[in-house]
């Protein structure tokens, strides 16, 4: 483990564990977090390299993803995962999160989406898939984000919270940090999605506003979707690596932890 990796789980503790969303410290600390999230390698995070290999991934029996479970609380989970050459991760959302992605090995292509309304089920699409929900979207410019230092991903609750992960040029495998984790009594459950047509009244919605207040969208030419949840996609399902801790995870919930930088020109701005 480095130096560096304890930086960021410090850091991450002190944005997600003891500054609320609402503080205005939140945003600062999430850019410092970011800033440390931004020099991560897979050495930093005490994982061989065989894992990307393209060798592993041409066993008959290897999952086209492999799970790296590295630390988890009631705040935010950190994990890895590595994906098969050429293979998507399916469109998924992230409810109500923030989070931080970033490339460790190889590269990824990244297929965003924000939310623009939300509606339920029969007020969205009349008649259509009752019981599911849809979501209608913005598109985000695709991205490819690779180990180089400085190429971070961010979402918030609000946006770039829908996304599908393809590795491209080889396996790739990417570190994650999400406050709140799935695994909450307060976290919504996730849902994969696939992309359907978007009724003519869809494509023309704009939010209910006042004439002294128009709205956010009334000049957003991003491509419009809308998202319809599905079952857990058969081609996905992953094989798991054990991950040992380093020393610097084993403490006391509930004790502030260390600052997360080692000198002045380390500090959050």
């Amino acid at each position: 483990m480095s130096a560096l990796f304890a930086r960021v789980f410090r850091q991450a503790r002190q944005t997600f564990e003891y500054t609320s969303v609402s503080d205005p410290k939140f945003g600062t600390n999430l850019n410092a977090l970011r800033r440390l999230v931004d020099q991560l390698t897979l050495a930093d995070i005490g994982l061989d390299g065989s894992l990307v290999a393209t060798d592993t991934f041409q066993r008959p029996t290897k999952a086209p993803c492999t799970y790296v479970g590295v630390f988890e609380n009631d705040c935010f989970a950190m994990s890895v995962f590595v994906l098969r050459e050429n293979y998507t991760m399916p469109l998924h959302d992230h409810p109500r999160m923030h989070g931080l992605l970033r490339v460790v090995s190889g590269a990824v292509q990244i297929c965003s989406y924000s939310e623009l309304a939300r509606r339920d089920a029969d007020e969205l699409l009349v008649g259509v898939g009752k019981g599911q929900r849809h979501v209608l979207v913005a598109a985000e410019p695709e991205k490819i984000i690779s180990s180089s230092p400085g190429d971070c991903a961010l979402l918030t609750p609000t946006e770039r919270n829908f996304h599908e992960i393809t590795a491209i040029g080889g396996p790739a495998a990417f570190f994650d940090i999400l406050s709140p984790p799935y695994n909450t009594a307060s976290q919504p459950q996730y849902y994969f999605y696939r992309k359907v047509p978007v009724p003519r009244h869809l494509a023309e919605l704009e939010p209910i506003g006042s004439p002294d207040k128009p709205s956010p969208l009334h000049d957003d030419e991003r491509p419009r979707y809308v998202l319809e949840t599905i079952p857990n996609p058969d081609h996905y399902y992953c094989d798991t690596v054990h991950y040992t801790p380093p020393g610097f995870m084993d403490y006391e919930e509930g004790t502030a932890p260390p600052p997360p930088y080692e000198s002045a020109t380390d500090r959050p701005v």
